[in-house]
């Protein structure tokens, strides 16, 4: 994957978020970090990606992985893109022996909250939050 493809689509899915990426971090810097140190897994249509989900599963704290960022273009939604791709990164963490996979999420964005629950992500509480206001969720890959 190019850095062109990826920011393209970085900049595509930037307001869908219920506060846009580009609030949070520069894009160029984002996709340039992603594409050194993440796993990034895509579901693409003639060149373009429609839907992504990239994390961490190197050089981790707790062997935990962390999923940085699921998203999929607004034409694409409904398909099961996103719970297929955070399927693949569950099971990439498993083969690599990783124990559990952890994210963060808006509380009010209800349509992600039900995604990782029913995909069995619980809620996940941590003394000194860094994130206090979003919902910290866990997969704990030995349980399930």
């Amino acid at each position: 994957m190019t850095k062109q493809v990826l920011l393209r689509f970085l900049k595509q899915v930037d307001k869908d978020f219920p506060v846009p990426l580009s609030k949070k971090q520069d894009l160029d810097k984002f996709a340039d970090k992603l594409l050194e140190k993440a796993t990034i897994l895509t579901r693409e249509e003639n060149g373009e990606i429609l839907s992504l989900v990239a994390g961490y599963t190197g050089n981790i704290e707790n062997n935990s992985a962390y999923v940085s960022i699921l998203a999929t273009l607004e034409k694409a939604r409904g398909c099961g893109y996103g719970k297929s791709l955070i399927e693949e990164f569950i099971s990439l963490c498993r083969e690599k022996k990783i124990d559990s996979v952890h994210l963060y999420a808006v509380k009010e964005n209800l349509p992600a909250v039900m995604l990782y629950k029913g995909l069995g992500f619980v809620e996940y509480k941590m003394k000194n939050e860094p994130r206090p206001m979003d919902l910290h969720l866990i997969y704990y890959i030995k349980e399930n």
